[in-house]
């Protein structure tokens, strides 16, 4: 390994490390927005899709670099592998993001009901 590739390296391996500790961040943007519709059940949860909302832009800005970032360098079948990853994890969570929206807005239709 030359020395100018050394740094280059390091700070590829801090940012594939900071993609599996951000993982958590993801998996809580991950959250049913209402976990009585989750379970089954048509109540209105009263504390709102303010976490999964939260987590969630707070992932989808992380992976999205993640993509972005490893998707520049796309020859290489490691950086291709993990910035699909990464787009992946986006979908997934711009698809909760629009679900907890959604109930955002059924629960300001419904404020009398959580006091």
């Amino acid at each position: 390994m030359t020395g100018q590739n050394q740094p280059r390296r390091l700070i590829a391996i801090l940012g594939y490390v900071g993609l599996v500790v951000a993982l958590p961040i993801a998996l809580f943007g991950l959250m049913p927005a209402n976990e009585y519709t989750a379970w089954g059940g048509a109540g209105i949860d009263c504390d709102g899709p303010g976490p999964v909302l939260l987590f969630g832009i707070l992932g989808l800005a992380i992976y999205g670099a993640g993509a972005v970032l490893n998707g520049r360098h796309f020859r290489k079948p490691l950086r291709l592998l993990v910035a699909g990853t990464c787009m992946l994890v986006c979908l997934a969570l711009m698809a909760n993001i629009a679900d907890a929206v959604r109930e955002q807005r059924v629960n300001d239709l419904a404020s009398d009901t959580c006091g």
